[in-house]
């Protein structure tokens, strides 16, 4: 049998033949069903790779398949289908993955053939390997992964866009697993998130290696900022504070250069709370970020009454921005909102030098994305600052 499978569902039985077609030339396995009644059936019997999923089907439509998806727990890639207005399919999407499926683009009606197969062969290329590797992964899996030592850092650049000159970098986990290889966060950081013992060891992990390797690059004489993730589940710990600052101690690392990244829905949950904890952190001179802005439900009240020095603006709204109207009007108005609270901006998922360029002129302060750097290991890391250090990024590119 084919390594990859194909589920389809839609009403039209034409463009299920259609993509059938397309697929079958791929030599892939297809399945085409016309009815959602019987689509949860041939899902369990065909355990499908990807799926193609119509949105507007009679009786059940694509939302409440979704829904049943994501309580199955399917990995599978889903691409929706759909000839409704376009953000009504953005909001689609955006639901999925908030129910952590693993969302992997649209189709607009009526179907492009090479718009098809384009989105066939890249799901085929990545195979999602990770998924598949993530979704057998247990509390077990995860507790040994951190007994072993089989959590890895890589480095994200970040650029100041006013002088293109390196202003520091995100420390973002990897899990060098000793079977599937090196996973994503995305592939097992929401399972960890489940478990408190799981995620708290887990970030205060991910900091002392970030700060200790960062302290061996100061000392190499590259001075710059290291930002961190901090789970939601640390603000509930009034600990926090004391144990950031004794670690700073312990490695010699200047307070002010660390900046906290905690995401907004996290921020928010206990804001009486999370005041008492933030408040501290920046009583010790630890800076904080507010992570993903925009993608929360935080009242600009709460958000005035925190004490972060910066705000990101979430990667997809600025990845859209230069092609979507409402992302550039969403990530225009964060950059303003920041500077209006009197907060730095950072903007993620900078891909190419277009938005690059027009973030510079919304006078945003930093960014990072591909444009600048992939995510690099410790010493691709060091090497590329090295490389890099005291020219402008956006010259070199």
């Amino acid at each position: 049998m084919s390594k990859n499978r194909v589920l389809i569902i839609d009403d039209d039985a034409r463009i299920g033949r259609v993509i059938q077609r397309v697929a079958k030339r791929l030599r892939v396995d297809t399945s085409v069903i016309d009815n959602p009644d019987l689509f949860y059936a041939e899902y369990q019997a065909y355990q499908p790779n990807i799926i193609f999923l119509d949105l507007q089907m009679p009786r059940v439509d694509g939302v409440e398949l979704l829904r049943k998806l994501a309580e199955s727990h399917c990995n599978a890639a889903i691409i929706l289908m759909s000839g409704m207005e376009r953000n009504v399919v953005e909001t689609a999407l955006k639901f999925g993955k908030s129910m952590n499926l693993q969302m992997s683009g649209t189709l607009s009606k009526p179907i492009d053939i090479f718009d098809l197969e384009s989105v066939l062969i890249k799901n085929f290329q990545h195979e999602h390997k990770s998924t598949g590797s993530a979704a057998t992964a247990t509390r077990a899996d995860l507790r040994k992964a951190l007994d072993c030592d089989e959590l890895v850092v890589y480095y994200q650049p970040q650029v100041n866009l006013k002088t293109g000159q390196i202003s520091g970098a995100e420390a973002l986990v990897r899990w060098q697993h000793p079977e599937h290889g090196l996973l994503a966060p995305d592939t097992f950081i929401p399972i960890a998130e489940k478990h408190a013992d799981i995620i708290r060891p887990l970030t205060y992990i991910v900091l002392e290696k970030a700060v200790k390797q960062f302290k061996t690059l100061e000392e190499s004489g590259d001075d710059i900022n290291l930002s961190v993730n901090v789970s939601a589940r640390l603000l509930s710990d009034l600990s926090l504070p004391d144990k950031v600052e004794q670690l700073l101690k312990q490695y010699k690392f200047s307070p002010h250069r660390l900046i906290l990244e905690i995401t907004e829905s996290g921020a928010m949950e206990d804001p009486s709370l999370t005041m008492d904890i933030l408040t501290r952190l920046r009583l010790k001179n630890i800076r904080l970020s507010l992570d993903d802005f925009g993608t929360g439900f935080s009242s600009l009240v709460q958000l005035y009454r925190m004490p972060f020095n910066e705000l990101k603006v979430d990667k997809s709204f600025v990845m859209g921005a230069t092609a979507n109207k409402e992302a550039a009007a969403i990530s225009r108005v964060t950059i303003d909102l920041g500077h209006s609270l009197g907060l730095d901006v950072v903007a993620e998922g900078v891909e190419d030098e277009e938005t690059y360029n027009w973030l510079g002129s919304l006078n945003c302060e930093m960014c990072q994305g591909y444009f600048i750097s992939r995510p690099l290991e410790v010493a691709a890391f060091a090497n590329w600052l090295r490389d890099h250090k005291g020219r402008q990024v956006a010259v070199l590119r």
